[in-house]
């Protein structure tokens, strides 16, 4: 019997097979390689001069280390071994890529990214917006001429002397946990740190002193009692 003949359609067809299984890509440019322009301005900028172009150079931040909270303050971007930024900051700290460079009050100096330290800054904010710090201790204190006199430390209520609640005139030192001192009306060292204030004024002989005779010994016998 003869054999399967070829012919010269059958090498056409063999072609057109071989060229429907191997399909064929047009190359393309990936979009996300595309140079930006503006980005890359921003991203030159902040190699010649990355302190004036950072929100967060300076900071001073409580930051974790191992299981201690310490306080530090951001010195600088870390670079990499070819001298440059790591990473790329951002208005949005969710995608700030930048690292930087924490200097602890005992000398350490450790990396923390953007997100860290945003964290560590916003933990010091308030509902309002506003900045606290944490007073380490009450240094000193003064009274200008507003201050009530103890002879006139007292009103009369329903046949009894019941004393004045006024800490008008008096004015408190305090130092911060930072090193750092400020002078404050009394009132709003007695809101945020009564039991500090109370402990002050007794050791400082104040109790009795209008402004400390109507809420100290209430504020020790408190403190006591948690205690």
């Amino acid at each position: 019997a003869e054999g399967i003949v070829t012919t010269d359609d059958d090498d056409v067809f063999e072609k057109k097979m071989e060229d429907e299984k191997t399909p064929h890509f047009v190359p393309y440019e990936d979009d996300e390689m595309e140079s930006n322009p503006e980005t890359d301005l921003l991203h030159e900028l902040e190699e010649q001069n990355p302190v004036g172009h950072d929100k967060y150079i300076s900071a001073k931040v409580q930051l974790q280390r191992g299981d201690t909270v310490y306080r530090g303050t951001v010195k600088r971007r870390k670079r990499d071994h070819e001298g440059k930024l790591i990473g790329f900051s951002h208005e949005n700290p969710i995608l700030d890529t930048a690292v930087y460079e924490v200097e602890f009050e005992d000398g350490h100096v450790e990396a923390y990214y953007a997100n860290q330290i945003a964290e560590a800054i916003y933990a010091t904010v308030d509902d309002e917006g506003y900045v606290y710090r944490e007073v380490k201790e009450i240094v000193d204190h003064y009274k200008d001429g507003a201050a009530i006199n103890p002879d006139d430390g007292f009103v009369m209520l329903r046949g009894r002397r019941v004393p004045k609640r006024t800490t008008k005139g008096w004015h408190i030192c305090v130092e911060w946990k930072d090193g750092s001192t400020s002078w404050l009306n009394m009132k709003d060292v007695k809101e945020s740190n009564p039991v500090l204030l109370a402990e002050y004024a007794i050791a400082n002989k104040l109790v009795s002193e209008p402004a400390f005779q109507w809420w100290v010994p209430y504020t020790v016998k408190k403190r006591d009692r948690i205690i």
